[in-house]
């Protein structure tokens, strides 16, 4: 005689494979799937016994390794600094795929380990991104400096670190300041 999984939680887990192995995904992200998966699929099911499996293949998908916390915050970290996101934007992401305080400092931690000053660097790199600053194709008066100046704190970016990049020269005294605080 064998040990068989309820039909609910097997939907759920194969459903849980398929997603992951197309997307990473944090536990609470996979929670959710699961959930709007359930409601679609499994509506003829008890609800307690679904959301009993909802936590259970989410468990299942953690102890093999499937989907971890830890990874996810560092490569989404990694993945968005190197974009030119700010630690702010960061920290707002990582929050709204409910990882731990804890965890996304950690992430940003390691994520800025290969520079002195990651802010700095990020904000540069979302300058470049953006033409502002020292990478506007043309050159701007006070409007347009107070105008990069906005974007660069929309996107998370202190008034201090704002300034700094817009008070750089040129693309040339941009990228010796990227050199620079590379370690």
């Amino acid at each position: 005689m064998t040990d068989r999984k309820p039909a609910a939680e097997r939907r759920l887990m194969n459903k849980a494979v398929h997603y992951l192995g197309r997307y990473t995904a944090s536990r609470q992200r996979l929670r959710e799937v699961l959930r709007r998966f359930a409601m679609r699929k499994l509506d003829s099911h008890d609800k307690a016994e679904v959301t009993r499996a909802i936590e259970v293949v989410v468990d299942d998908c953690a102890r093999l390794g499937y989907v971890d916390d830890t990874a996810f915050a560092l490569s989404k970290a990694r993945s968005k600094r190197r974009g030119g996101r700010s630690a702010l934007a960061i920290r707002r992401s990582l929050q709204e795929h409910s990882i731990d305080a804890d965890l996304v400092d950690e992430a940003l931690a390691a994520a800025d380990e290969d520079t002195s000053d990651g802010e700095l660097v990020a904000a540069l790199r979302h300058a470049a991104r953006r033409r502002l600053g020292p990478y506007a194709t043309r050159p701007g008066d006070e409007t347009t400096r107070q105008r990069h100046l906005a974007s660069l704190a929309r996107a998370g970016f202190s008034l201090g670190i704002a300034r700094q990049v817009l008070d750089l020269e040129d693309v040339d005294a941009a990228e010796r300041l990227v050199g620079e605080l590379h370690c």
